[in-house]
């Protein structure tokens, strides 16, 4: 095969961690601009769409890290099956509440899951924000 007894190791000089509260401000600032702009051009309840997909987005993210971690603590191989469990509730919960909002229709669901999609959006500002910085 060759030499290299371990061809899944990278070099990692010169790359930097992904910064989660880079990514927490992004949000952040996204969600601040989203509910400002739902509120000046869609109205009182876009901009309330807007937050309340935005604090769903935080939810998600502290829980999915709170389980993450959970799951891979070294004393967690007894419970595995009731965290990954827990892990999974975190899909359903949120899928409860988006039922909830669209069946009541409380809130623009277009608004709520734009505000849900801050998450991601951060990931690749925060991403072409490192890509620009190393090229540099």
């Amino acid at each position: 095969m060759g030499e290299d007894s371990d061809p899944l190791t990278i070099d990692d000089e010169g790359v930097k961690p992904i910064s989660h509260s880079g990514i927490l401000i992004i949000m952040a600032a996204m969600i601040a601009a989203g509910s400002l702009a739902g509120f000046a051009f869609g109205g009182r309840f876009w901009g309330l769409g807007v937050m309340f997909g935005g604090v769903l987005s935080f939810v998600n993210y502290f829980w999915l890290a709170r389980s993450t971690r959970a799951i891979f603590s070294p004393d967690s191989v007894a419970t595995t099956g009731v965290l990954a469990a827990k892990y999974m509730l975190r899909y359903a919960a949120l899928g409860a509440v988006l039922l909830l909002v669209y069946l009541t229709g409380a809130l623009p669901m277009a608004a709520v899951i734009l505000g849900l999609a801050a998450f991601a959006f951060a990931v690749v500002v925060q991403g072409l924000k490192n890509i620009f910085a190393s090229t540099f």
